[in-house]
């Protein structure tokens, strides 16, 4: 079975998501546990790389989610409707910059066949 461009977007926002809530989590659970540990900068190291994971996290979400045919970021646009589309409402079915149907198979960037090549065309 081959994977679609939506299996791809999903699949990269999924793993940005994981790392946001992972640092959402350090960021409020370390604030508990920091209470317990010395005074100085260990104290404030665990919320602090809590905030720097989850905005870490964003940040690479509109920077890594794109679409495989023209490049273009979804991280602003259509990201999150393609990932999180559970309930009943309308699907996000198309990139909105190339128009690209986001259930065809992904396009494998492989070296140009010989057929293809502009220089000598078949």
């Amino acid at each position: 079975m081959k994977q679609t461009i939506r299996h791809y977007i999903k699949r990269r926002v999924w793993w940005c998501a994981a790392a946001g809530i992972g640092g959402w989590l350090l960021f409020a659970l370390g604030g508990a546990v920091a209470r317990d540990l010395p005074h100085g900068i260990p104290r404030a190291a665990i919320p602090i790389a809590g905030f720097l994971l989850f905005g870490g996290a964003i940040l690479a979400m509109q920077r890594i989610v794109r679409c495989p045919k023209c490049k273009a970021r979804l991280g602003q646009t259509i990201a999150m409707p393609v990932a999180f589309s559970w309930g009943s409402g309308p699907k996000v079915g198309f990139c909105p910059y190339c128009g690209v149907n986001l259930d065809e198979p992904l396009p494998h960037a492989g070296p140009v066949a010989e057929s293809q090549n502009p220089i000598y065309p078949a």
